[in-house]
């Protein structure tokens, strides 16, 4: 048997020290063979030796540039490292060679959209619709792609058609059940989370949102379901809050500060601190900064400004239980939102606030003592929190009416509190 044979033997095998010392003595023999580099690559791309795999099909694709299974490889490689430019460059001489391949397309879809060109992602995916008509995968992709892009009834469209040809496509219908909730079809949004529960897909996200629709109020929302939430948000989460919705809680905050800007907190406890944008507004007026947050990722976020002196994975009760030094400034931006029944934080709140120290929040409107909107996010009434600052030992220095954020084009009226302990 010759050498080659012998080493496309072993290569098949999965032998892999006799087959890359085969290789090398093939190359070492013709080193401008393309078939050999390619094989040589090859080996090395299954062994996860991504670096000496890109080396070797760089190689192929200088001696035969018609190589398309070398400029694809390269695409998976570049993509994987995270070099969308190469990849896309890559994927780009794969399809002009193969421009029937369904997956080539497919791969430089995802490529375009890393990349922020939408537009080109959506005409790729587009193309491996015509080559593979009704293609789940395409479909949902087209469907998240729309999604991203804010373009909800073309999004519900390519989600729709999924779910018709996969009624349990468990993604296509949690993404049914938020967008018919954004566009307030009420009874087919109560459906779908109806549908995800009996499926046991992100059922405490469903039961939630089930609830807000409803018309029941809880306690809270879930923590499961509030964590997700942010992580899935994190990377996008100040772009779409502050530059889309308008939202300035955070300086609306420090505004009700007005009198005070000389002073400094030598404490402050940032509760839901999310990516920091309470601690940029607050960072000045602070010795010491802390932050908690029930989302890893946000934290992530948070933790990369340099803001904060320590931060905590933690839900607020849980920390304040926990956790018995004193703070002179409490923060709760746009937390209350997502905690309806608010007893049990003021009580803890008050044993955590050092004596005259001051406890800065915001709220949603709502009728009556605490209720849960058909958004998903809890209400307060100005009475209600008059009640438990009372109760629990703090005095109301100020109440301000403000516009917490925009929800399709409208503001959403709050409250912002400034307490004493």
């Amino acid at each position: 048997m010759d050498l080659f044979a012998q080493t496309q033997k072993y290569h098949q095998a999965g032998d892999f020290e006799q087959a890359l010392a085969g290789y090398q003595a093939l190359l070492a023999d013709d080193l401008d063979n393309p078939q050999f580099s390619y094989l040589l690559a090859l080996l090395f791309f299954e062994k996860g030796r991504r670096d000496e795999a890109a080396h070797w099909f760089t190689r192929v694709v200088t001696l035969a540039p018609e190589a398309a299974p070398a400029h694809y490889n390269l695409g998976i490689i570049f993509f994987e490292q995270g070099d969308y430019p190469k990849a896309a460059q890559a994927y780009e001489e794969a399809a002009k060679l193969c421009p029937e391949d369904a997956d080539i397309f497919f791969n430089l879809a995802l490529t375009r959209k890393k990349l922020g060109q939408f537009d080109k992602a959506f005409s790729c995916y587009q193309k491996v619709l015509a080559l593979t008509p009704d293609a789940e995968d395409v479909l949902y992709n087209l469907g998240v792609l729309c999604k991203d892009l804010h373009h909800h009834a073309d999004s519900i469209w390519f989600f729709e058609k999924v779910v018709k040809n996969n009624p349990d496509h468990t993604q296509a219908l949690n993404n049914l059940g938020y967008l018919y909730h954004m566009e307030r079809e009420v009874d087919k949004a109560i459906a779908t989370y109806q549908k995800l529960i009996t499926l046991d897909y992100n059922a405490t996200m469903a039961g939630h949102m089930l609830a807000a629709l409803t018309g029941q109020t809880t306690a809270t929302a879930p923590e499961g379901y509030i964590r997700t939430v942010f992580d899935s948000f994190s990377e996008h989460y100040e772009e779409s809050l502050v530059d889309k919705l308008g939202y300035t809680v955070p300086a609306q905050l420090r505004a009700m500060l007005t009198g005070k800007n000389s002073h400094r907190f030598p404490t402050t406890l940032d509760m839901g601190c999310g990516t920091g944008l309470s601690g940029e507004a607050f960072q000045d007026l602070t010795e010491k900064l802390i932050g908690l947050d029930l989302s890893p990722k946000m934290l992530e976020v948070a933790g990369k400004k340099g803001l904060y002196d320590s931060l905590h994975e933690t839900d607020i009760c849980s920390f304040l239980r926990e956790n018995k030094a004193s703070f002179d400034l409490i923060l709760a931006a746009d937390v209350f939102i997502y905690i309806g029944d608010l007893s049990e934080i003021f009580t803890l709140v008050k044993k955590r606030a050092a004596v005259g120290g001051l406890f800065l929040f915001s709220t949603e409107l709502a009728a009556q003592d605490f209720c849960l909107k058909p958004m998903g996010r809890y209400g307060h009434a100005e009475y209600y929190i008059r009640g438990l600052a009372q109760e629990s030992g703090f005095s109301v220095l100020k109440v301000t009416a403000a516009s917490i954020r925009k929800e399709k084009e409208e503001w959403i009226a709050g409250n912002l509190y400034l307490l004493r302990a």
